[in-house]
């Protein structure tokens, strides 16, 4: 993994490159690098976790209907 971080113009961001994955990361002002990532990092799981329980919440819908529709 390599890490660079750089202002811009408008704000600063965390350039983060693996050998499969490249993605840039607005760095929040007033906060230092680890913490804005940090704290991007909870948000994103945070989203995930709230996305992966709907997602589990539709599945079991599906199969709630397929049941009645075997039922009848």
């Amino acid at each position: 993994m390599r890490v660079t971080t750089f202002v811009g113009a408008e704000a600063a961001y965390a350039v983060i490159k693996t050998e499969r994955v490249s993605m840039d990361i607005r760095l929040e002002p007033g906060r230092s690098a680890v913490q804005s990532l940090r704290e991007w990092a909870a948000e994103k799981r945070s989203k995930a976790q709230w996305m992966l329980e709907r997602a589990d919440m539709a599945e079991a819908a599906a199969a709630y209907l397929e049941a009645e529709r075997r039922a009848a």
